[in-house]
């Protein structure tokens, strides 16, 4: 298998997961099983058809690294199990590395969001509500507004990283 087809493959198809990702989460607060457990499962079978086993190594430790820091969030009913999910897929495809930086990108994203929102839709500052669980948050419309669509920060980030490795690849001696 070529060098070149070995490192856009996995860009190109996380790439198409995390724009369907992110519609599906704007729309309605999910990222579907149907999207998440085929990015993971085809991120460790592309490993191991490309033949080295250090791969398949990267691509667990990239499974792990990207999914077990959401876990404390997602047990405490503060993110949906799609998002783990999708994280997981990406550290199966690209490691480690460049999922956790995805997650610092995508907590900024997320930030800034919210930021925008607050500055947008002042009332919700002012206004207060209990914390719930995801789950039971999507059932509420005053509660669902405060929801943030993580998986469209988890978009940005992946991205937002492609780009800058083109840009790194394009520009090696800067």
């Amino acid at each position: 298998m070529s060098a070149l087809l070995v490192d856009i493959v996995p860009a190109l198809v996380v790439s198409a997961a995390v724009i369907i990702g992110a519609v599906t989460d704007l729309r309605g607060f999910r990222l579907p099983n149907q999207l998440t457990l085929p990015l993971v499962l085809s991120g460790l079978l592309w490993h191991l058809a490309c033949g080295a086993a250090d791969g398949v190594t990267r691509s667990v430790c990239g499974l792990l690294a990207a999914s077990l820091p959401l876990v404390p969030a997602w047990s405490a009913g503060g993110m949906g199990s799609g998002d783990v999910k999708l994280m997981a897929g990406i550290g199966a495809w690209l490691g480690a590395l460049f999922a956790l930086q995805v997650l610092i990108l995508a907590g900024l994203a997320g930030w800034a969001f919210a930021g925008l929102r607050r500055q947008s839709q002042p009332q919700l500052a002012h206004n207060p509500q209990p914390r719930l669980p995801v789950e039971q948050a999507l059932q509420s419309s005053i509660h669902r507004s405060r929801l943030l669509p993580f998986g469209l920060m988890i978009a940005a980030g992946t991205l937002i990283q492609l780009l800058l490795i083109s840009i790194r690849s394009a520009f090696p001696d800067t």
